[in-house]
């Protein structure tokens, strides 16, 4: 061990405590403060990682790996076995409309203690984007979101060695116990694909904006989208494999007018079909005859029924139990079904103006 008044060890000729002393009591500080984030993180992700095997949930796993694979080819998904438990825990909506994470903190609230619960608040609100290193100091790497266009940071000193000022990466980044730190391991890429995302998120996003408060929120919900470009980045086999459906699809008849209005009205009959399917799933008995009526009322005065059917779900179970005169607000309907009270608020509107 290096006594105050030895030489620095860096060779600089200078006393360590004149030196290097400082900076190496605050990289051991943050050491274990790392150290420490890390030990919680394990032993929460141990506990729903155990929850997540339970038998009621295979069913759900099965769906999760459908949804997030885009190759049937467990060899070569195995390379995305990390990315896959992370998607399957903290983002994937279950047939209960909630996460595995959700369910997992509503189960077990009683025997979490705050540091459990604040961790898996802090993954629940986690979402992946594109970040470029602006600059690397001692204790952090500063980092600039260029889909949220700000400012953020990562404290892990694990990782510092292996970035570069102006390297541009896909990451994902949750605070764990006051530490901000990558969830899943870092993707490098190149301008190109930067340019390439970013545009195809932000069309996304523009096609889907009633159903979303902002971008923040689109991209918490949406993470599948990342996972897939992971995927495609990673394994060339994927890549070709999309190349060649595309083009395959791009050879097909196109369609006549008659033949897409069956689809047209065929994609809302499935869209009215999943509505109803999510208010039996989540209302209450002695509420759901009424609510299916509204919405039958509803369908017949509207030909097309656009928008997320969590949105028209939600709205129609406020409405009902305003119409039935249950104190109940937005926002506690718009949770249970995973979308923001703006969006219940504007399909509320819209039901209510038919069914007065």
């Amino acid at each position: 061990m290096v006594g105050r008044n030895d030489l620095c060890p860096c060779g600089s000729g200078k006393k360590y405590k004149k030196c290097c002393l400082n900076k190496d009591k605050k990289t051991l500080m943050l050491k274990q403060k790392i150290d420490f984030s890390q030990k919680h993180d394990r032993d929460i992700s141990q506990k729903l990682y155990s929850y997540s095997r339970k038998e009621k949930f295979y069913d759900e796993y099965l769906k999760a790996q459908e949804k997030f694979f885009i190759l049937n080819d467990k060899e070569i998904n195995k390379k995305f076995s990390s990315f896959f438990n992370t998607y399957y825990l903290q983002d994937f909506i279950t047939s209960m409309n909630k996460t595995i994470a959700i369910s997992f903190y509503e189960e077990n609230s009683n025997s979490l203690n705050v540091i459990e619960k604040n961790i898996l608040k802090s993954k629940l609100k986690s979402y992946i984007s594109i970040y470029e290193i602006t600059s690397i100091e001692e204790e952090k790497v500063v980092l600039k979101d260029l889909i949220l266009n700000k400012e953020t940071y990562v404290e892990d000193v694990n990782i510092l060695k292996s970035l570069n000022v102006g390297e541009l990466i896909i990451a994902r980044i949750a605070k764990i116990v006051e530490v901000n730190r990558f969830l899943d391991t870092i993707l490098s890429i190149s301008p190109k694909i930067k340019d390439i995302i970013i545009k195809d998120i932000t069309s996304i996003y523009e096609n889907n904006k009633n159903t979303y408060k902002n971008m923040d929120t689109f991209l918490i919900y949406n993470t599948n989208i990342f996972y897939k470009y992971i995927q495609q980045l990673l394994e060339p086999k994927i890549g070709e494999y999309l190349r060649k459906n595309k083009k395959d699809n791009s050879n097909n008849i196109k369609e006549s007018k008659e033949e897409k209005e069956i689809k047209k009205a065929k994609e809302n009959n499935d869209d009215s079909c999943s509505v109803k399917k999510l208010v039996k799933e989540n209302i209450e008995d002695e509420y759901l005859e009424v609510a299916l009526t509204i919405w039958e009322e509803y369908k017949s005065s509207n030909n097309e029924i656009k928008g997320n059917e969590n949105g028209w779900a939600s709205a129609l179970e406020y409405h009902t139990k305003k119409e039935k005169g249950i104190s109940v607000t937005q926002s506690e309907i718009a949770k249970k079904y995973k979308v923001s009270p703006s969006t219940l608020g504007k399909r509320y509107k819209e039901i209510k103006s038919i069914h007065n």
